[in-house]
């Protein structure tokens, strides 16, 4: 029997046997070129089953490759071979499979880096959806808000951490479309053998997730435990409130004797005439900065607990109050006070607390204005806020003072204040009724040519 092989090229072996063409050679004998025909016939169906298989096997070890980069492994590339377009296919897979390993790399090495700072940050950070269920929180926020991190994903903050504080900040950061700041307290048992409360207090910023598009998709809270800064603030409020308390005592006495011995017919001559007015006026200076002490004292401590006589009133009375009494120390530095004033502004204030910082405010423009100048007082509302000013053509302040401007015992000209009797706590004091009254302040100044502060108040 012989064997009549075709389709070599393929590898593949297709085989008749001899008799079978034999037999097909004596039916058709009649008609000649037949058996060629069938021969060229059956070499063509074997080449096209040839390819046909060649194509198949290329197209499963496609699938089978692209199945593995789908399924993340990119270790091992596709075979290029077989008909020419398949191999480009393999080839253009296999780039893509490069690129791709590059990329998952590069967003792998970062999230390895973005989990190692936010876990190792002091802050704790927590994100939420837009349905307020918790997406991540890192092990600080897990320890301050006594949370598993595991079950704490997909959790509503509500549920997961039961704060009215924290829950009035989510929600004024939502319906003001903004950041918010707020400050909450956690309770906590007595430290052990102390007696002491361990409750900590935990400082707030909350802002906006936004997706490419702008969109919000939720937000993220940022939690810092000022549990220690704010005990240390109570504590030096005590102690400046105690010292300037036992202080103000032995001023009065001091200025009381130096008065009756430069009233006796026998006080000494004149050096000690000069060393009694030395006396006198450095304890009217030293009284001067306890009563600012005290008044900073008891504004900080009406600002902890929330002003209890706050009422919404009209802000322009106030400022007439001021105006009528620093009058006399205008007319003295021969300074002329103006005044424009939305008189229908209103807001909810204690009366004699904003007076005392708007007369500070124009007490100090007047201190630091040259004769014949003019000091404005302006108020009405802007961005929502009662805005009072007071500004001033005196030889203004130099940039690098602003920021500092409104700490306790700053001065910008030391020996110019000590010269007007300044003592430094007076923005110091206005800085704190503002913010008692849950508003800020602001200065706006340019060397030589003056200096405008402002009061900024929530308008009822």
């Amino acid at each position: 029997m012989r064997i009549l092989r075709v389709g070599a090229w393929t590898g593949t072996i297709y085989t008749m046997r001899s008799a079978e063409i034999y037999s097909l050679l004596a039916h058709q004998e009649a008609s000649g070129g037949t058996v060629a025909v069938l021969i060229g016939a059956a070499i063509f169906a074997g080449v096209m089953l040839a390819i046909m298989v060649l194509i198949s096997r290329s197209i499963r070890e496609l699938r089978k490759g692209a199945e593995r980069f789908a399924g993340g492994d990119m270790s091992k590339r596709i075979a290029v071979k077989g008909p020419l377009q398949l191999a480009a296919l393999a080839e253009s897979l296999n780039i893509m499979a490069e690129q791709l390993a590059d990329r998952l790399s590069t967003v792998i090495r970062q999230r390895n880096e973005l989990g190692a700072v936010h876990g190792s940050m002091v802050e704790g950070v927590l994100a939420i959806d837009r349905e307020q269920n918790i997406l991540s929180l890192n092990r600080a926020a897990s320890e301050m808000l006594s949370l598993d991190v595991t079950s704490a994903i997909g959790r509503s903050i509500y549920e997961a951490v039961r704060n009215v504080e924290l829950q009035q900040v989510i929600q004024q950061t939502l319906e003001k479309d903004s950041a918010v700041a707020g400050e909450m307290t956690l309770a906590g048992a007595a430290l052990a053998g102390s007696g002491e409360n361990d409750d900590r207090t935990i400082q707030i910023q909350s802002a906006l997730l936004r997706d490419d598009e702008g969109q919000r998709i939720g937000l993220v809270l940022v939690l810092h435990d000022v549990t220690q800064l704010r005990r240390l603030e109570s504590v030096r409020q005590d102690f400046v409130g105690n010292v300037s308390h036992e202080v103000k005592t032995p001023v009065s006495a001091i200025k009381a004797a130096v008065e009756t011995v430069r009233d006796l017919p026998d006080s000494g001559g004149e050096d000690a005439q000069r060393f009694l007015k030395i006396i006198s006026r450095q304890s009217d200076r030293l009284a001067a900065i306890v009563d600012d002490l005290l008044s900073l004292a008891r504004i900080e401590q009406a600002g902890d607990g929330g002003l209890q006589d706050t009422r919404p009133a009209p802000l322009w009375p106030v400022i007439a109050s001021a105006i009528e009494t620093c009058q006399a120390g205008a007319d003295a530095n021969q300074t002329h006070l103006y005044t424009e004033c939305d008189r229908s502004v209103q807001a909810l204030i204690s009366e004699q607390l904003l007076a005392q910082a708007v007369i500070n405010l124009i007490d100090n423009a007047v201190k630091y204005s040259d004769p014949d100048t003019s000091v404005q007082v302006h108020c009405d509302v802007t961005d929502g806020e009662a805005v009072i000013s007071v500004t001033d053509q005196g030889r203004g302040i130099e940039p690098k003072h602003l920021p500092r401007v409104f700490e306790r015992f700053y001065r910008t000209d030391k020996a110019r204040s000590r010269e007007l009797g300044g003592t430094g706590l007076g923005l110091s004091i206005v800085k704190h009724i503002a913010e008692a009254h849950g508003g800020r302040v602001s200065v706006d100044s340019k060397p030589g040519s003056g200096s405008t502060f402002r009061v900024h108040l929530p308008v009822c």
